[in-house]
């Protein structure tokens, strides 16, 4: 192949004034393409010449680095080229490749060329967004820089859907072939083809690794392109499941059915992005049984280095000699055990020696919810092992939700893979297994209903269900029932520090900040909601119930020895106790004529997006000049809640209500629970609304905003002026 590529390349250098034909054939008929293989049908990216230019080159660390850029294909009569980052061991051959793909907001990085060259790889690092930043860093002409040309690849609104809206749509008609998915997909094949090309590299060893957006466009590579022996897809792929012609054509499930190589799943459980729930998905529906799961519980969109480990150790082992990999460990979840409680057994393959193995599992599993899915608690179930096999017993607070099982192997390193990032293990994970609340209620399940207000022990193993980086410490355990919020009460840490020093405590946004002094024995520090001030708005924490789904973090500072927790827990406290002692913001920053603006500093509690800048609305022309330097500035995107603590001591709320031009929302005024304000179907060339609110008596005000029943988009209005009074 390398020698007729190279035959390609010196016929079309011969011959400078040649207008190359379309990458792409023309649709049947001139019909939207129904299913992958009609969008892909026709396409070879072996057959163009790449037009390879070498753009610059220098050495790093015993690296050989290129910025190059290829051809990717010509469209609509224009061709395109991708710029990227080409990196290989100096003096070295028949090695095996790898194709990097970044994700949203990156770009070709030299880091994976150095890193993968140190193991024994020559790397290929797509530019496929054309970030300016990629020229600056690298000190690159303009002519590296990846150009579409007359389609769009980039991380643009052109690029997105199926339709045939702009003029950067390769088909006239509703098509797979439109997306920007389906462009750097042909771009990362053609990568494929630069590596077979290159005289160090084996082309017969080759493989695709990728970052989220990367994640999808490795995962669809791997299943259109037989070249690719190993794929590594990171925090992908997000589906698209409605039945639709992008659903079958263009979505990463359309793909499911064409993946047949080795593929590693890079899956944290609490992604928003490549959801877990989705990654099943995909691996019930594709034909390949060679594949792996890694998962890095607790996290979002990133991986431990255990999980980096194994994402490097799966390469090594499709891709070189001398390098095995485990099996997929087996999961069986028992429900018609003696005590009804869920019994999860874990069968490893166990030729490798293994570290330990964890079980972990959730109720917080509701499918394709965005904000649920990225506050997962996963509470640790420590395993018994018996004959290579591991067994563990659920304790559940309830059974009306689903249950999500998953078990992480942990298999020692001893050396012989070189890795990037140092760790002693390597995860391989089971598959999820998702059982529905009609299963546990039919088996009999039973609960343990019992409420707490331990929140953590710091017994033995607790480290499970924490994040820990150096000297912070992040959980979701402030999402478990079995611990509720309390409405009024404070938490108490009890801490022993060798050294005096601060402790960080950081709640939903919130954070506060505490001494801790050298002691011998473990001192308690107590914890009131308004001792905690929003990062963002400067707002107190006035109450722990208005938390929506939290997560916890402890940090002290990284130059002192860490502390020893002892035990966290809510203390409650009397109604009429708590009150007396909140801070009443309105009423202290009321001015001489008892009137108070309110402002996101004083709220209680801000739900959704904001603006404290005052910079995102724009009022339709047609509304002449419109007062915009005052007010509070959100968005209506799911729902926005604004809420302020009255204490009875205020008659009226007073505001204009103000859309964007884009706007259509419905402005609601509660209080203490009650809709004591709607206004109508606000859209952007409605007037702005002044409204006046009878308040007296109230304790609790609330401002909502709720999008208009056409999509979030464009949705920032503002609440001008609002004063109280």
């Amino acid at each position: 192949m390398k020698r007729t590529s190279s035959l390609l390349l010196l016929l079309a250098l011969s011959f400078p004034l040649f207008v190359s034909a379309e990458s792409l054939p023309p649709l049947i008929d001139g019909k939207s393409p129904q299913t992958v293989d009609e969008a892909w049908a026709g396409y070879d990216p072996t057959v163009e010449p790449l037009e390879i230019e070498i753009c610059k080159q220098w050495e790093e660390e015993g690296v050989v680095l290129r910025a190059v850029r290829y051809c990717i294909g010509t469209f609509k009569g224009r061709k395109s080229w991708m710029g990227a980052l080409y990196g290989f061991p100096k003096g070295e051959a028949n090695l095996p490749g790898l194709v990097q793909i970044h994700g949203g907001g990156g770009m070709a990085s030299k880091s994976p060329c150095i890193d993968n060259a140190k193991r024994g790889y020559a790397t290929l690092s797509l530019s496929w967004r054309a970030d300016d930043r990629y020229l600056e860093r690298y000190d690159l002409p303009a002519r590296a820089q990846t150009d579409w040309g007359a389609v769009e690849g980039r991380q643009v609104a052109e690029s997105r859907g199926i339709e045939a809206d702009n003029d950067k749509r390769y088909d006239p008609v509703p098509s797979a072939r439109n997306t920007g998915y389906f462009l750097r997909v042909l771009a990362a094949r053609r990568g494929l083809t630069f590596l077979d090309q290159q005289p160090e590299v084996d082309g017969s060893r080759l493989g695709v690794d990728g970052h989220s957006m990367g994640g999808v466009i490795t995962l669809q590579t791997a299943a259109m392109d037989d070249r690719v022996k190993a794929a590594a897809p990171s925090c992908a792929p997000p589906l698209v499941l409605d039945g639709s012609l992008k659903a079958r054509t263009a979505s990463p499930n359309a793909y499911a059915s064409h993946i047949k190589g080795p593929i590693l799943f890079m899956s944290p459980p609490n992604d928003f992005h490549g959801r877990a729930e989705d990654v099943a998905w995909i691996i019930d529906h594709m034909p390949s049984k060679d594949f792996r799961i890694s998962r890095s519980v607790h996290l979002n969109h990133k991986h431990t280095p255990s999980s980096l480990a194994a994402k490097e150790r799966w390469f090594d082992a499709k891709l070189k000699e001398g390098f095995t990999y485990p099996e997929q460990p087996g999961i069986l979840i028992d429900l018609t055990t003696g005590d009804r409680r869920p019994r999860v057994t874990i069968t490893p393959d166990d030729g490798m020696p293994i570290a330990f193995v964890d079980v972990f599992y959730t109720r917080d599993a509701k499918e394709a919810e965005y904000a649920t899915n990225r506050t997962r608690y996963w509470q640790f179930a420590k395993p018994e092992i018996e004959a290579g096999t591991y067994s563990a017993r659920l304790d559940l607070f309830d059974i009306d939700k689903p249950l999500w099982v998953f078990a992480n192997v942990y298999y020692k390193l001893t050396g012989e893979s070189a890795l990037t990032k140092a760790s002693d293990t390597f995860t391989v994970s089971t598959r999820l297994v998702m059982l529905s609340a009609k299963q546990l209620a039919e088996a009999g399940t039973q609960m343990d209903k019992d409420t707490r207000q331990i929140i953590e022990s710091f017994e033995p193993g607790w480290e499970k269900e924490w994040i820990i980086s150096g000297n912070k410490w992040e959980t979701w355990k402030l999402n478990h029932p079995r611990v509720p919020l309390p409405q009024y009460g404070k938490l108490i840490l009890d801490v022993q520090s060798r050294e005096a020093n601060r402790l960080s405590v950081d709640i939903g946004g919130y954070r506060g900040s505490f001494n801790v002094e050298a002691e011998p024995v473990a001192r308690r520090i107590d914890i009131q909601p308004f001792d905690l001030v929003h990062k963002t708005t400067k707002a107190r924490l006035l109450n722990w119930s208005g938390l929506k789904r939290p997560m916890m973090s402890l940090s002290t500072s990284r130059s002192k020895p860490a502390p020893i927790f002892a035990q966290f827990r809510w203390e409650n406290i009397a109604k009429e106790i708590f009150m007396a002692t909140r801070p009443f913001q309105l009423g202290d920053a009321r001015g001489e004529d008892a009137k108070v603006g309110l402002t996101f500093e004083l709220a209680d509690q801000v739900v959704g997006r904001f603006d404290p800048d005052a910079k995102s609305v724009r009022v339709d022309e047609a509304l002449g000049d419109v007062d915009l330097t005052q007010g509070l500035q959100v968005h209506a995107q799911g729902r926005s809640e604004l809420t302020y603590f009255l204490k009875g001591a205020f008659s009226t709320f007073s505001a204009t209500l103000v859309p964007c031009y884009q706007a259509s929302v419905t402005f609601e005024v509660h209080g203490d629970g009650k809709k004591l304000f709607e206004s109508g179907k606000f859209r952007g060339k409605t007037p702005p609304q002044d409204i006046s609110v009878e308040v007296s008596g109230v304790q609790e005000l609330k401002l909502v905003v709720t999008e208009g029943g056409n999509g979030w988009g464009g949705d920032w209005v503002m609440w001008a002026n609002p004063m109280c009074q």
